[in-house]
């Protein structure tokens, strides 16, 4: 009787056990990246300007023969904490051969002239390897008749 108590106990405690770990995970939120033998995506000569109500991005990118896009993440600035709001991807570019070491411009819409935006951009080639982001953007839409 004792026996098969303890090994119900065991068994509880392994079942108990095997779902805290499936529940917690790894902790890592992104997708597992195939080790790149060569040098990881990048984008290189990133400039930007705001023209009214238009963000332009002007860059290149850098990887894979294969081919390389990119991902443009957005946040807001919030008015009243002044702190930005969770980053949520805005657009995303395929990777593709052509877009190898060639210059790049982006325009963004920024839409209302009464909001901030932050913008971060990052390289990603056709094995899914990801380079890393960009330094924070901010940008805001000028009025160019209140000029």
């Amino acid at each position: 009787m004792r026996l098969d108590m303890k090994r119900e106990m065991i068994r509880k405690f392994v079942i108990v056990g095997m779902l805290a770990l499936l529940v917690a995970g790894c902790g890592r939120k992104e997708p597992p990246q195939v080790l790149a033998k060569g040098a990881p995506p990048q984008i290189v000569e990133l400039t930007h300007e705001v023209n009214g109500p238009a963000l332009a991005l002007n860059f290149r990118l850098l990887g894979s023969a294969r081919g390389v896009g990119y991902q443009i993440d957005r946040a807001e600035m919030d008015p009243y904490c002044k702190c930005p709001t969770m980053w949520r991807r805005h657009f995303e570019q395929p990777a593709m051969a052509k877009q190898v070491d060639t210059p790049i411009r982006k325009l963004i819409n920024l839409g209302s002239y009464n909001r901030e935006f932050l913008f971060r951009i990052r390289a990603v080639d056709v094995d899914g390897n990801l380079g890393e982001w960009s330094q924070t953007i901010h940008a805001q839409a000028v009025d160019l008749l209140q000029k």
